[in-house]
């Protein structure tokens, strides 16, 4: 399998290892940090902890080309673990004399750290293996990802029922630890590529910080798929939000039924890794992109005809299947790019999809709560025509770009 050829080499396998301990840590401190929020503060820290960890995602993603740029580097990305070893293993000691303002803090130096790793590392994980295994190793690492969504809550619950929620914290600090070694380690071996078709001198000259207007000017494309990755998770918080109220209001079950949907979402989220990163890289990238968001409406769509369980976990399952495709897709035609402009275009996603996951819990569990069904349809088609209206976009930029090629060329030999 290509995965496993793909462990065998040595920096592969340190980056996923410690990758994949970092985001159990990430749901360990998510756990602690809700559950320490709730048992001293009430339900609206709880809120409070939600907003204040995504504002920096937002800030840096919009403001922080700069910021970024200073950070596309396994040295740098080193540095900032050891910033978290210090002020998350801390937490268990501090949490009784900061109060919420010292919580709110912690949250913001935490978040504004992911907020910087999250689009650097993204942009570096391509360098690591070799150019043709590109989509492979996006795969893996978004393996890790599905993986941790499954295992993380459950073995931090778990771990809960044994351990005080402050151990937690200091479990989380041990993943930093690993993850900073490994990209202190990773920084001494692996030499950063210049994208297909430049030389070294070229990229060497992109190593500044680019406006996201620059790269998504030069590639359109890119733009659409972004814009639509945006549009379609703001709508996926109708699933979200609406397989609770549907089992409980229309099929009369309890949480043991959300339990089992979730689990089934997460193995299916697993097994449509594994599918898409052993599948050949399709020739058109946006026709696959726009059409994988595209079932993802349609699933959405089908949750309000479910009569019964087996068909929402059915649903779920496909639903949950998809959700790797996109984010593999879109990986893997963004590491083509100069590793300046992934990170920038990285940053740009994270920000969007930030953006649309607050504005959407404003918006949607109203009205799914009001009226499940016409939630789940009109969220279901407006990301089915979100998908057909970024593929016309974009099969229109190409058709123009197209033509506009050949004058260029014409100019050029005039000249």
């Amino acid at each position: 399998m290509g995965y496993l050829r793909l462990l065998r080499q040595r920096d592969v396998l340190v980056l996923w290892l410690s990758e994949s301990l970092s985001a159990l840590g990430d749901r360990f401190f998510t756990l602690a940090l809700m559950w320490t929020a709730w048992a001293r503060f009430g339900a609206p820290a709880m809120g409070i902890v939600v907003i204040v960890e995504s504002v920096p995602h937002l800030l840096v993603g919009a403001f922080g080309r700069r910021l970024l740029a200073r950070f596309v580097a396994f040295r740098a990305l080193a540095a900032i673990e050891a910033v978290q070893i210090l002020v998350v293993g801390a937490m268990p000691w501090l949490q009784d004399s900061i109060g919420l303002i010292g919580v709110v803090l912690v949250i913001a130096v935490v978040g504004t750290a992911d907020a910087i790793t999250g689009p650097s590392l993204g942009a570096l994980v391509p360098e690591v293996a070799p150019v043709e295994k590109v989509k492979e190793i996006t795969g893996l690492m978004a393996l890790t990802g599905n993986a941790t969504w499954v295992l993380g809550p459950g073995a931090a619950a778990c771990l809960l029922a044994v351990l005080p929620a402050e151990r937690l914290f200091l479990l989380d600090a041990l993943t930093f630890a690993v993850s900073a070694c490994a990209f202190a380690w990773l920084a001494r071996r692996v030499v950063v590529k210049p994208a297909p078709g430049q030389t070294p001198a070229e990229d060497a000259s992109a190593a500044r910080a680019p406006r996201a207007r620059e790269v998504l000017r030069r590639h359109p494309q890119l733009g659409a798929a972004i814009g639509l990755n945006v549009v379609g998770e703001f709508f996926a918080t109708v699933g979200t939000v609406g397989i609770p109220i549907w089992l409980t209001t229309r099929l009369h079950t309890g949480a043991s039924a959300y339990g089992l949907v979730i689990t089934a979402m997460g193995v299916g989220a697993v097994v449509g890794n594994l599918l898409v990163g052993h599948l050949p890289t399709p020739k058109r990238f946006t026709r696959a992109y726009c059409l994988v968001w595209a079932a993802r409406g349609a699933l959405l769509v089908a949750f309000a005809f479910t009569q019964g369980l087996g068909q929402v976990v059915a649903v779920t399952a496909l639903a949950g299947a998809l959700s790797p495709g996109a984010a593999i897709l879109l990986g893997t035609e963004v590491a083509k790019l100069a590793v300046p402009e992934r990170a920038r275009l990285m940053g740009v996603d994270i920000a969007g999809l930030h953006t649309a996951g607050m504005g959407s819990m404003l918006v949607v569990p109203a009205l799914v709560a009001a009226a499940p069904v016409f939630g789940f349809v009109a969220g279901g088609a407006a990301t089915v025509l979100a998908g057909v209206v970024a593929w016309g976009a974009i099969t229109v930029t190409r058709r123009r770009l197209t033509m506009a090629e050949p004058d260029e060329d014409r100019v050029l030999v005039r000249t």
